[in-house]
């Protein structure tokens, strides 16, 4: 029976996304590697931030190299950049499947298998035990990985509803001339009444309620 920090895979498998994903680039070792660059054991430390990415990329030139594809030099950054960006348009992004599809990479399993931010901090700390002092750099990175889940939410939610009004506007449900889509996102704490951005609570880290606690 699977402990309680095993989880099931939507493609098969159980236990931890990074052993799983391990497994199916053949990137022996990978967990091992993990504990040892965050907690800089013969090195200097890894945030958790830089492991994901160091993780993604190995994921990316795996699955190319898998499909017998030529990689080119700043090419694995690039398509990282390209999947993952939320800045990135549509088209880039679609253009970059395109052509991993092309090179015989499976996109849709690729895409399943890249990891987060969350899973390398459940792998460390709750299925490798390990805990490392905190520091700023830490805090600034978990601050960093809070904001960019709430973008990803926002930027998907415009993405649906867009999708959305797109289809009435086809089917003759709704009418509109060519629209933009926002999500406004405010955080309101109601002891002092506060109003603010995800941003503007993150960075600053508090509403006016513990900054005159403080003063």
């Amino acid at each position: 029976m699977p402990n309680s920090g095993d989880t099931v895979s939507r493609r098969g498998g159980t236990g931890p996304k990074i052993e799983r994903v391990a497994e199916r680039y053949g990137l022996s070792g990978l967990g091992d590697e993990l504990v040892a660059a965050w907690l800089g054991e013969g090195r200097e430390q890894r945030s958790l931030r830089e492991l994901e990415t160091d993780v993604n990329k190995q994921l990316i030139r795996a699955a190319l190299d898998e499909a017998g594809a030529h990689v080119l030099d700043g090419e694995v950054d690039n398509f990282y950049r390209l999947l993952t960006d939320d800045d990135v348009s549509a088209g880039s992004r679609t253009a970059a499947r395109n052509s991993l599809r092309e090179n015989g990479v499976d996109v849709d399993q690729l895409e399943a298998d890249i990891i987060s931010y969350q899973s390398v901090y459940n792998y460390l700390k709750r299925h490798r035990n390990v805990e490392r002092e905190s520091t700023e750099e830490d805090d600034e990175t978990a601050t960093k990985s809070g904001l960019d889940t709430i973008r990803k939410l926002r930027s998907r939610l415009r993405v649906v509803t867009t999708d959305v009004v797109d289809r009435l506007v086809d089917s003759g449900a709704v009418f509109i001339g060519p629209f933009e889509v926002d999500v406004d996102i405010r955080i309101t704490c109601t002891d002092c009444e506060t109003r603010l951005t995800p941003t503007e609570l993150l960075t600053s880290g508090h509403c006016r309620c513990e900054h005159t606690a403080e003063e």
